[in-house]
């Protein structure tokens, strides 16, 4: 079954959206997967786009190629072109900077073990 090519979801709670075009207005959903979202207030949980556009909004996961976040607030952000106002708690940088400090302390802590036996 292929997805719808343009989904539109005016205050309403949805599980799971898969469209090519997807508006997204007041409304709360689990999943949405789409080339291009528009989203304005409202709540999502996992958001994947080619391109996203989301204003006033809540995001758990965002994963896009190019992101226009305007006074939104993410959980994790993966995009590597985002333009706007966005509120991340994680973004590429900063997991990338989490990794390479978890891999650093690791080792330093392997290394002061076998200094000290």
């Amino acid at each position: 079954m292929t997805p719808p090519d343009r989904v539109t979801i005016e205050r309403a709670r949805v599980d799971e959206v898969r469209a090519g075009t997807a508006t997204v207005g007041q409304s709360a959903v689990l999943r949405l997967e789409a080339e291009t979202v528009d989203a304005g207030r409202a709540a999502i949980g996992a958001l994947r786009a080619r391109r996203a556009t989301v204003r006033g909004s809540a995001v758990a996961a965002l994963a896009a190629r190019d992101a226009a976040i305007d006074g939104a607030r993410v959980g994790v952000l993966a995009a590597p072109v985002v333009r706007g106002d966005v509120h991340a708690w994680i973004d590429l940088r900063a997991a990338f900077a989490l990794g390479l400090g978890l891999a650093l302390g690791s080792f330093a802590l392997s290394l002061a073990r076998r200094l000290f036996r």
